[in-house]
């Protein structure tokens, strides 16, 4: 690990690591925390996405069965899947729903929009069908009963001609076909029951043969009243047949579609499931990168706190050096004390370093000092003493030349003021000098006097 030289770059660096990590980690918490409320939103839009494929389901198997055409609920669900999908599919910024980040995600949702798009096309082609057959079963109701009155009516008019009792009886099915047929076909529109359409297709043969027989039977051709009759229920048949017919068309397309809804549906359904277990592996494993990373940051904050530890020891180990060296300094004669006895080691730090090199100046500093005091003294001492010497030679001097008492009493308080001054401090020695210099004048004086006296 980088290891710096001084105090306040270790503090530095190791509150720079510390500041970064727990940065980090509020960072990326908050991140997380956004991310987690809108993973939360997408994975319940996508929960949703499975219920609306059975609500679609369940309406449409409602309506099939319902008389009324009420499609308000099943286009909710149709509007609602088909946005939500979109939203899910590209992402929506409004209400915080991000585009997938994930490639398997996204592949999934690609396939929920195969089978979504023919899915809602079949639905949309189901309403327009229901739309039109609804309406017409109760025309067709009408419908039935306006061919059942034509068949009585030949029956009425094969009466009323005295026609044999075959023809009584056949023409008397024909009525009892009439009902049988709308029955059957009224009941297979609600039911789907293969067994009614079949029912239904043997009574619309059995019924358009007889009636196909009469309208080509001489004796019945002969008589006007009932070919007329037979004709114009002939006429009618054929346009009652076509409309059942397609009716019956319209209801198998409807029967194909919920056939074919009731099928994808199902995959559908297990697509979308699949989509939104993805989604929540993916949340479930950005949380536990989220966990990983608070595991490694607080393994990282312990080496750090070690770190930290391990480097205050070492302050604190290079502090107390420097302020023993420092005490020493109290009790340590500073002549004889050299610069490298101050100096810390190369291994401390750069502003203790730094801080005893200055002391190791000013130590060197108060020796040179001390040594030219030491100088000063010396040369002061040695002043004094030919000061002394001086003042000797003059006080021997002074026996020999006539001066009066009071001349050499004030001579001799002169002198021993300027040995005081002398002797008291080495920083007068400038004083003493001039102290020196009216020594001298004063000397000379007295010798200029004593040669006159003489």
């Amino acid at each position: 690990m980088f290891k710096p030289s001084g105090i306040s770059k270790k503090l530095k660096y190791v509150g720079g690591l510390l500041s970064f990590i727990i940065i980090s980690v509020i960072v990326l918490t908050v991140y997380m925390n956004n991310k987690s409320k809108k993973d939360s939103l997408i994975i319940n839009i996508a929960g949703k996405q499975r219920m609306l494929t059975q609500k679609m389901s369940k309406e449409i198997f409602y309506l099939k069965h319902k008389e009324s055409n009420d499609f308000r609920e099943l286009n909710s669900a149709v509007d609602l899947f088909g946005e939500n999908l979109n939203d899910l599919l590209y992402g929506n910024q409004v209400k915080g729903i991000y585009a997938p980040q994930d490639i398997k995600i996204a592949n999934k949702l690609k396939e929920v929009l195969a089978i979504w798009a023919p899915f809602k096309e079949n639905i949309e082609t189901l309403k327009e069908l229901m739309i039109h057959v609804k309406p017409d079963v109760e025309v067709l109701i009408h419908k039935t009963t306006h061919l059942l009155a034509l068949s009585d009516k030949i029956v009425k008019s094969m009466v009323s001609a005295n026609l044999s009792g075959e023809y009584i009886d056949y023409s008397g099915r024909q009525r009892m076909l009439s009902q049988r047929m709308g029955l059957f076909v009224e009941r297979y529109l609600r039911t789907d029951n293969e067994e009614d359409y079949l029912n239904f297709i043997n009574a619309k043969k059995m019924y358009t043969q007889v009636l196909e027989q009469f309208l080509n039977d001489p004796d019945i051709q002969k008589i006007e009243p009932v070919y007329e009759s037979v004709k114009n229920c002939y006429a009618f048949w054929q346009e009652h047949e076509t409309y059942v017919m397609k009716l019956v068309k319209d209801e198998n397309h409807i029967n194909g579609i919920i056939s074919y809804i009731y099928e994808k549906n199902i995959k559908l359904l297990n697509t979308m499931d699949a989509a939104v277990w993805l989604y929540t592996d993916y949340s479930e494993s950005k949380n536990n990168l989220f966990v990983t990373f608070q595991y490694m940051a607080l393994m990282v904050v312990l080496i750090i706190i070690l770190y930290t530890y391990l480097l205050a020891r070492e302050i604190t180990s290079h502090v107390n050096d420097f302020v023993k060296k420092a005490k020493e300094l109290k009790d340590t004669d500073l002549s004889s004390l050299s610069t490298t006895g101050v100096l810390v080691g190369e291994d401390s730090e750069d502003e203790l370093k730094e801080a005893s090199s200055h002391i190791a100046k000013f130590v060197s500093k108060v020796n040179s000092a001390m040594t030219h005091s030491q100088e000063a003294i010396s040369k002061a001492e040695f002043a004094v003493r030919e000061l002394q010497f001086l003042a000797d030679d003059v006080e021997e001097a002074l026996k020999d030349l006539n001066v009066d008492e009071k001349e050499k009493n004030n001579f001799d308080r002169r002198v021993n003021a300027t040995e005081d001054i002398a002797i008291e401090s080495t920083e007068h020695l400038l004083h003493v000098k001039n102290m020196l210099e009216k020594l001298q004048n004063n000397l000379n004086s007295l010798v200029e006097k004593s040669e006159g006296n003489k």
